[in-house]
């Protein structure tokens, strides 16, 4: 735990850093509870447990359009992350 004169320290840095470079004060305090869900490191682990069961049961035409899928909603994500990191 800091100590008050830590705490001011710190504060005084962060305030600092808001008045000299605002965008990047922004894209740092982008989520206030945390780190966003790692939403593409979970489809791509999913993805690499289930496909071998897929082009089991469905033969490789099967898992070829599985991987197509979840290659194109890991592409969305990752724009949609974008857009919303620039402000556009």
């Amino acid at each position: 735990m800091l100590n008050e004169r830590e705490a001011r320290a710190i504060e005084e840095i962060e305030q600092r850093l808001r008045r000299s470079d605002p965008a990047f004060a922004q894209r740092m305090s982008a989520w206030p509870g945390g780190r966003p869900f790692p939403t593409v490191a979970v489809l791509c682990v999913a993805t690499f447990l289930v496909l071998p069961f897929i082009a089991l049961l469905g033969g490789p035409h099967a898992a070829l359009v599985t991987a197509d899928v979840v290659a194109i909603t890991v592409v969305i994500v990752l724009v949609r992350r974008h857009l919303r990191s620039s402000g556009t």
